[in-house]
């Protein structure tokens, strides 16, 4: 789509009015609709008796293989590309309600590759949030996800007469089963920044229900983050983050054994592996610590350079107990003085 998108930053600048928003939402379908998936064709020469195959299906009214000849001819990678008869055939599938038909006609209005004059554009774009609405009301997630996206990140208080209290709502109800839908409502209720600890407030609450949608789907760092919550059980996500290699929940749950403040379980990794993991992901108080049980032979077979190794590393990036540990190392007769000698 590298002409559409070229085709909209040029015409777009004449519409100050909406330029902004014209933008955002190109940048939103162009993305998507490149991630499309035509038939497994290689060679327009292979692709174009197919294509032709299906033409008296698409001409009765199927709406599937409508949406299959549209999608081929957005595309270009097994018949010659024509977004206009791309823009027919998506169109015949969209009225009929084919829901991922109407998700692609909307985001291909979206972009400025028609030509469009002033108020043509405008009524491009409005067609194209509409059937993005359509579709995100018959509840297809990546339609929800785009078109609560598109509404909500826009600079106008109602973007084409679209409600950004009822994109909203999309959203929400998308964020239950649709990841990413979930980890984009969560990263709007952080607004950048992510909390160390959560008491129990309304806020909380909501970002608790997505992190533990997050976490049983194997999202490491929602397991951490709810270690931090308040009435959440810290040693259990923890550990469930340990798991899946989380580099500050694998140091955490490494110290908590080592101060005996929890053992660790049969499906635990081994207390040399969660700081392993840690200090190989730049955590610096693993580095630390795996480097002063390495030297010192506590817990672990001595292992003198190695240790040292992970204390320059720890040192390296500032951390201070790590830089006094290798003074210490450093001038032994300063730190243990030898007796004098009687005569």
């Amino acid at each position: 789509m590298k002409q559409a998108a070229s085709a909209l930053n040029t015409r777009t600048r004449q519409f100050f009015t909406i330029t902004l928003w014209v933008l955002g939402c190109a940048c939103l379908a162009s993305n998507a609709i490149a991630q499309t998936q035509a038939l497994p064709i290689d060679k327009k020469s292979e692709g174009l008796p197919v294509y032709k195959a299906l033409l008296p299906q698409a001409e009765a009214g199927n709406a599937e293989v409508q949406t299959t000849l549209g999608l081929m001819r957005l595309r270009g990678d097994a018949v010659e590309r024509d977004l206009k008869i791309a823009r027919i055939w998506l169109g015949k599938a969209a009225v009929q309600n084919h829901t991922p038909a109407q998700y692609y006609l909307g985001q291909l209005l979206l972009l400025d590759v028609f030509d469009a004059n002033k108020a043509d554009l405008n009524k491009q774009l409005m067609e194209g949030m509409g059937w993005l609405r359509r579709a995100s009301r018959d509840q297809h997630q990546p339609s929800q996800f785009l078109y609560a996206k598109t509404v909500l990140e826009s600079q106008m208080e109602s973007p084409f007469g679209h409600s950004k209290v009822e994109a909203q709502q999309h959203l929400d109800a998308c964020a239950e089963i649709h990841l990413p839908c979930t980890q984009y409502a969560l990263n709007r209720l952080d607004e950048g920044k992510i909390e160390v600890y959560c008491p129990t407030t309304d806020l909380c609450e909501q970002k608790k229900r997505l992190l533990y949608t997050l976490a049983n789907a194997e999202d490491a760092n929602a397991r951490y983050r709810l270690s931090k919550f308040e009435g959440e059980d810290r040693m259990f996500w923890l550990r469930r983050a340990a798991r899946l290699a989380h580099p500050q929940a694998s140091y955490e749950l490494a110290d908590s054994v080592l101060n005996n403040e929890a053992a660790l379980l049969p499906e635990d990794p081994a207390i040399l592996a969660l700081l392993s993991s840690a200090a190989q992901q730049e955590v610096v108080e693993a580095m630390h610590m795996l480097g002063t049980l390495l030297h010192e032979g506590t817990r672990f077979p001595v292992n003198k350079p190695l240790g040292l190794q992970w204390l320059n590393l720890a040192a390296n990036r500032g951390y201070e107990p790590s830089k006094q540990l290798l003074a210490e190392i450093q001038s032994p007769a300063e730190s243990n003085p030898e007796p004098e000698s009687t005569p």
